[in-house]
C-alpha cells in the first residue's frame, strides 16, 4: 500500500472530533441517546461517508445524516 493511499484512509484527531460532534448532534436531532441508539453504527457510517465526500461542517453533516437515518428507519418500518 502506498503512503498516499494510507494517508487517505486515516483521519486526523481534528477529523475525529468533527465526526464525533456530528454524531452527537445527529442523535440529538433524531431524539436518540448516542450511547444506546440501536443504529448508532449505521449513523456513524453515514457520517463518515459524508466526511469522506468532503463535508467538514459538523452541523451540516449532522443534519444530512439525521435526515438519511430517518428515511432509512421509515423504509425499514415499511418493509418489515
Amino acid at each position: 500500500m502506498s503512503l498516499h493511499l494510507f494517508e487517505k484512509l486515516t483521519y486526523s484527531e481534528d477529523d475525529w472530533y468533527i465526526m464525533q460532534d456530528a454524531h452527537l448532534k445527529a442523535c440529538e436531532l433524531l431524539g436518540e441517546d448516542p450511547v444506546s441508539y440501536e443504529n448508532a453504527d449505521r449513523l456513524a457510517r453515514i457520517i463518515m461517508n459524508l466526511f469522506d465526500g468532503g463535508a467538514r461542517d459538523f452541523q451540516i453533516i449532522a443534519s444530512i445524516a439525521a435526515h438519511r437515518e430517518a428515511v432509512l428507519d421509515r423504509q425499514w418500518a415499511t418493509y418489515h
